[in-house]
């Protein structure tokens, strides 16, 4: 799986995360690590969608204030 866009402190954090799943032997230490990676990523997700929601308000706002539908 190719990952164009991160940082090469994002890959380094992705190759630790692969070796420390790939060394694992407990199933059950492989399974908390699996739903700890999905939590991540699901709050990364919600976090991104906030991110854009509150910079849309600021631009809608910003334009109205230009335009003077205030």
């Amino acid at each position: 799986m190719e990952n164009h866009h991160l940082s090469m402190e994002q890959k380094f954090n992705l190759e630790a995360a692969f070796r420390q799943i790939d060394a694992c032997k407990d199933i059950n230490q492989l399974r908390e690590l699996t739903k700890h990676v999905i939590t991540s990523q699901e709050n990364e997700k919600a976090f991104a969608r906030i991110a854009i929601q509150q910079m849309r308000k600021e631009i809608e706002s910003s334009l109205a204030d230009g335009f003077g539908f205030k």
